[in-house]
């Protein structure tokens, strides 16, 4: 994997949560999605990629992390899915690198990419993280990011 993770506070954020009125799952949900931004960061600062983590995953502004490449800040946004990847969500997210002055950013799931939004990802020119790209830079395989913000594997 993309090296040890370093040691994270979960006790302070188990007790944060405890005064929330969750769920166990919810509970359960929302730490494990703290763990998987923590650990696509990582992945980020493993590329060599000065990171910025958030501290806090919700009311984020739909940004899950930010990075620096080659003096360029681009945006991360993780997201989960179980079908096909909303193309709102990725309008939204090109709004907020937009608003930021950001290069680019880095649109990473777990779900299914149709055409029409691999086509709204190369207009916008968000570089996408997913599928066997996503295995390979959680297992630490290199990308490189091109002038026009796309990124292939090394």
């Amino acid at each position: 994997m993309c090296g040890l993770l370093p040691v994270l506070n979960l006790s302070a954020w188990v007790q944060a949560l405890a005064i929330l009125p969750l769920s166990k799952k919810q509970i359960s949900f929302i730490l494990h999605f703290i763990l998987a931004v923590y650990l696509l960061l990582t992945c980020c600062q493993n590329q060599g990629w000065k990171i910025e983590r958030n501290f806090r995953y919700t009311k984020d502004g739909g940004i899950d992390g930010r990075v620096t490449i080659a003096g360029r800040l681009y945006l991360i946004q993780a997201k989960h899915y179980r079908g096909y990847i909303n193309r709102k969500h990725i309008h939204d997210f090109n709004q907020v690198i937009q608003r930021q002055e950001a290069a680019g950013g880095f649109f990473i799931h777990t779900g299914r990419t149709s055409e029409l939004s691999k086509e709204l990802l190369r207009e916008y020119q968000i570089s996408l993280i997913s599928g066997q790209r996503l295995v390979g830079f959680v297992l630490g395989q290199r990308l490189r990011v091109l002038a026009n913000n796309s990124c292939y594997d090394r």
